[in-house]
């Protein structure tokens, strides 16, 4: 019955191991091109890091020359300007002192003085000429009258110049407090553009190292996607060697199962413990003859060559001879149309084998020779031994 259960699995589809190669070649092909793109980004990167470096060494000796001027301009405020700016300070600071309004008033009031008797021999010279007599009332009048008014703008004199000095002072010390106050803004200034100028020139080569460090990334990434295509093209053949491991042990399962499905209906094989069918006559009930003919039952039963369909059994890896199962329930009324009870099908071809023997006995003319079960054993045992 068939052709056996060993068979082996099926092929492979090529088109796994197509892919699996392909799928190598891609990583080649991108560890080439990340090879070259290395190599460009090499030169780059030279160019750059020519650039960076000239930039720099422009960048440090601006530092260099900014803190330079700073030095000198420090130098020179000590040197030059701190001396004049004490001086001015300390006359700003002293400028209005009590003396010097003193000084300012007296010299004033003097003025003032001067002016009233200059003033006063002209108006005693006119009143003279006009026949005044110096001992009348009113040229004592007119005497006084410039007395009063030389006092007063004495008196004022003094106050405006004392005001006036103040003033001064006042003035003096602001312009002292605005020359100080721009110098240490101004050598901040100059220590801030060395730093920045130095800033600047460790940012460009920390960029330039960061270019370097990508063209690393690139020959990584190049790799990375060789080793990830020969990782592919390994779970690739993996995957294909697992399938046919996989089909081959469908196969056998499939054969095993055929082989015990039929044994099982015949029974056991010579060599096999025991027989796999029930059959004594004490666990047997309604028992009765078979009615019709088991050969004619037989010849009604289409007997072919075929394989079972992808799922089924085998899978159709095997070739069978034998009848359906439909057929066999339609002429002996047995089974359920889908399977073929092995027990029914040996029964049947028992009494096809008992019906085909009175034939031939029929036939020739002979007789029953009357053996009885028991020398058909002796003489199997005699002819095994």
């Amino acid at each position: 019955m068939g052709k056996g259960g060993g068979g082996s699995a099926p092929s492979p589809d090529p088109r796994i191991g197509e892919a699996a190669l392909e799928q190598a070649e891609l990583g080649k092909q991108w560890l080439d091109f990340a090879k070259v793109e290395a190599g460009n980004a090499k030169e780059r990167q030279k160019v750059l890091d020519d650039l960076t470096a000239r930039i720099g060494e422009q960048q440090i000796n601006t530092q260099d020359q900014a803190n330079e001027w700073s030095k000198e301009d420090r130098s020179r405020w000590e040197n030059v300007f701190r001396p004049i700016e004490d001086r001015i300070v300390k006359d700003a600071n002293e400028w209005d002192s009590p003396e010097r309004q003193s000084d300012r008033a007296a010299e004033a009031k003097a003025d003032v003085m001067t002016n009233a008797s200059q003033q006063k021999g002209a108006t005693e010279r006119n009143l003279a000429s006009m026949g005044v007599n110096p001992n009348s009332g009113r040229y004592a009048g007119a005497t006084k009258a410039v007395e009063q008014n030389t006092a007063l703008a004495g008196a004022g004199a003094q106050n405006k110049a004392r005001n006036q000095v103040r003033t001064e002072g006042m003035a003096l010390r602001s312009d002292a407090a605005n020359m100080g106050r721009g110098l240490p803004s101004q050598a901040a200034q100059g220590a801030a553009l060395g730093l920045k100028a130095g800033n600047s020139a460790l940012a460009g080569q920390t960029g330039a190292n960061r270019e370097a460090r990508g063209s690393v990334d690139i020959m990584g990434q190049g790799y990375q996607g060789a080793m990830a295509g020969n990782a592919g093209m390994m779970d690739g053949l993996n995957t294909q060697y697992n399938n046919q491991l996989n089909a081959w042990s469908t196969n056998r399962q499939a054969a095993a199962q055929e082989s015990a499905g039929f044994w099982g209906g015949l029974g056991q094989a010579a060599g096999t413990a025991g027989a796999l069918m029930v059959s004594s006559k004490d666990y047997k009930t309604d028992k009765a003859p078979v009615e019709g003919s088991a050969m004619e039952a037989i010849k009604g039963l289409p007997v072919e060559q075929w394989r079972y369909k992808d799922g089924v059994q085998d899978g159709g890896q095997q070739e069978h001879i034998g009848p359906y199962a439909e057929d066999f329930q339609k002429q002996t009324g047995a089974g359920d149309g889908k399977m073929i009870p092995m027990q029914d099908m040996m029964g049947l071809q028992l009494k096809a084998i008992q019906e085909l023997g009175m034939k031939v006995e029929a036939m020739s003319g002979k007789k029953k020779t009357g053996r009885r079960p028991s020398d058909i054993k002796a003489g199997y045992e005699e002819k095994v031994a």
